[in-house]
């Protein structure tokens, strides 16, 4: 079976990154594998070559884990007070980016602390009210019934 379309990006990033020439490194494809296209592996030899080039030195740039695409849960009620208005602000329109990374800077502008989740009952008490207060001025209805 050939190998994945990620191992061969990396078989290439590794390629360059290493400063090897064209004729190097199908030199090189040649020598231990008998192909003339990184494409022409299998999946074992993709990762032998890939094991060769870190042995040169060349180390994968580990990616960052992308974010969350759900709102975390909190356990307590003032956090889950906070990320609820937030949301019907959000639904409302008057919050333009729903998610966690914009509350969470909506946190720091406000509060100062960097993440929700290290505000104490006082600072969660002011979010809620200046939450509760834009959705005022923005005539959205944020009482629960």
């Amino acid at each position: 079976m050939p190998p994945s379309k990620a191992a061969l990006a990396k078989i290439h990033i590794a390629k360059k990154a290493l400063g090897l020439t064209d004729e190097v490194y199908r030199d090189m494809l040649y020598l231990h594998f008998k192909v003339e296209s990184a494409a022409q592996l299998d999946e074992r030899q993709a990762t032998v070559l890939l094991n060769k080039f870190r042995a040169k030195g060349w180390q994968a740039k580990s990616r960052p884990a992308k974010p969350s695409k759900s709102s975390p849960v909190y356990a307590d009620g003032q956090r889950r007070k906070v990320l609820a208005l937030w949301i019907t602000l959000a639904d409302a329109g008057v919050v333009r980016n729903r998610s966690d990374l914009a509350l969470q800077a909506y946190v720091k502008r406000q509060i100062g602390v960097d993440n929700l989740k290290w505000c104490d009952s006082g600072q969660l008490n002011r979010l809620i009210e200046s939450l509760k207060q834009w959705a005022a001025r923005e005539d959205v209805d944020v009482e629960y019934r």
